[in-house]
């Protein structure tokens, strides 16, 4: 899994910034979903507070900003 992130991590280098209020609407289908986890964790990484999707393992924060990006579960 830490492999596609990587190469998710890339893509978004050249990737469109989603509007403000597109960013708004995905982070609020994600606060409702049962997979969102409240402190993000990946391999040695822990940071309290920073909401991670418990399915593609993406901080939310970073996942919802990018126009191209998708919800692994296809709710937006």
């Amino acid at each position: 899994m830490w492999f596609t992130n990587l190469f998710g991590w890339a893509k978004n280098i050249s990737s469109e910034l989603a509007s403000y209020q597109k960013k708004l609407d995905r982070l609020d289908i994600c606060n409702k979903c049962t997979d969102k986890k409240d402190n993000f964790s990946f391999l040695f990484i822990k940071k309290k507070g920073i909401p991670q999707c418990g399915v593609c393992k993406c901080a939310l924060i970073d996942k919802t900003i990018w126009q191209d990006e998708q919800c692994p579960k296809g709710k937006w």
